[in-house]
C-alpha cells in the first residue's frame, strides 16, 4: 500500500513517533499526542487502534467513539494518529475515550527478499530523519519531494537470511523525477516475514541518508521479549 489520503492531518507538531505537544492558546494546556498506530478494526461503540511506544515496549491500544469506514480502511491498516486523552488517563495506558485531532494514512511496505545484486540497482538516497523500530515494524521519516507515486521499501539481501543479522537496504522510488517542495513524509515497514526467522539475531538496515553521511547503517536487535 502507498500513500493514500483519508483526510488532512492537523500538524500539531513534528515529533514523529510521540507528539507529547501542548496546545493552550485558547484555554488550559492540553497535551497532544502523535502515534503510528494499527486499525485493530470496528468494536461495539469505537473504533479500535494498537500501537508500541518503542522497541518491545508494552502493547496499548486506544478507542475512538464511532467507527471507520472498514471497506476502505481495513484492519490491519497503518495510520498516523493525532489526539488527546482525558484528565484521567496517562500516556501508554489503553484508553477507549480518546479525542482524535488528525488521522492519515502513512507509505507502508512489507520487507522482502532480493538478490543482492537486484538491490544494487534500486539503491536511491533518502534524507532520513528519524528511524526506530516497534514490535514488527520499522518506522521512519524522511523529508523528500512530495512527488505523485513515490514509494519507500526494505529489500533483504537473501544471501543472510540464515545468518544471526539479516542486511536489509532501504530505498524510494517515484514514476518520474521532477522538482517539487520538500515535506516530511512517515514511513512504516513490517518485518515479521524477517523478524520471525528462528535464526535471527539482528536487522542491520542501511540506507544512503542525504541527512547525514555519518548515519547510514541501523542495527534493530532482537530480545528476549522476541
Amino acid at each position: 500500500m502507498n500513500l493514500k489520503t483519508i483526510s488532512p492531518l492537523i500538524l500539531v507538531c513534528l515529533t514523529p513517533m510521540l507528539a507529547a505537544c501542548t496546545d493552550s492558546a485558547d484555554g488550559p494546556s492540553v497535551a497532544i499526542y502523535r502515534n503510528i498506530v494499527t486499525f485493530d478494526g470496528n468494536g461495539p461503540a469505537t473504533a479500535n487502534f494498537s500501537f508500541r511506544e518503542i522497541d518491545d515496549s508494552p502493547l496499548v491500544t486506544l478507542g475512538v467513539r464511532g467507527s471507520l469506514n472498514d471497506e476502505r480502511i481495513p484492519a490491519g491498516t497503518r495510520l498516523l494518529m493525532t489526539y488527546t486523552l482525558p484528565d484521567d488517563k496517562t500516556y501508554g495506558e489503553d484508553c477507549f475515550d480518546v479525542s482524535l485531532r488528525g488521522l492519515q494514512m502513512i507509505y507502508t511496505d512489507t520487507i522482502a527478499p532480493l538478490p543482492y545484486s537486484e538491490i544494487e540497482s534500486l539503491k536511491k538516497t533518502i534524507r532520513l530523519t528519524t528511524i526506530y523500530r516497534t514490535g514488527q515494524f520499522i518506522n521512519l521519516t524522511a523529508s523528500m519531494p512530495a512527488l505523485s507515486g513515490r514509494k519507500y521499501f526494505l529489500r533483504a539481501d537473501q544471501a543472510t537470511l540464515d545468518t544471526d543479522t539479516v542486511r536489509a537496504y532501504l530505498s524510494t522510488s517515484v514514476p518520474e523525477e521532477k522538482p517539487s517542495y520538500n515535506s516530511t513524509q512517515t514511513v512504516s515497514v513490517d518485518i515479521s516475514p524477517i523478524w520471525e526467522l528462528p535464526t535471527l539475531r539482528a536487522i542491520s538496515v542501511e540506507v544512503e541518508n542525504t541527512n547525514n553521511p555519518n548515519r547510514t547503517k541501523f542495527i534493530f536487535p532482537k530480545t528476549n521479549a522476541n
